[in-house]
């Protein structure tokens, strides 16, 4: 009789692990997708100011 109560409550506890281990996949799945798809890995970016330090400069000597 020992062997009967622990068989259900082993597929039970089975069946619960399964299914919490789908659901933290979809999680991470959807996590993923919606990083890659909505670009929150990169920071904003500015765009390039020419107006000074050596942005104008060209990296070939020119002759004078």
């Amino acid at each position: 009789m020992a062997d009967d109560e622990k068989d259900p409550q082993f597929w039970r506890r089975l069946l619960k692990r399964t299914l919490g281990t789908i659901v933290v996949l979809i999680l991470v799945g959807l996590g993923v997708y919606y990083s890659a798809e909505y670009d929150t890995y990169r920071p904003g970016e500015a765009p390039p100011d020419q107006s000074w330090g050596i942005a104008k400069d060209s990296p070939l000597r020119q002759p004078r």
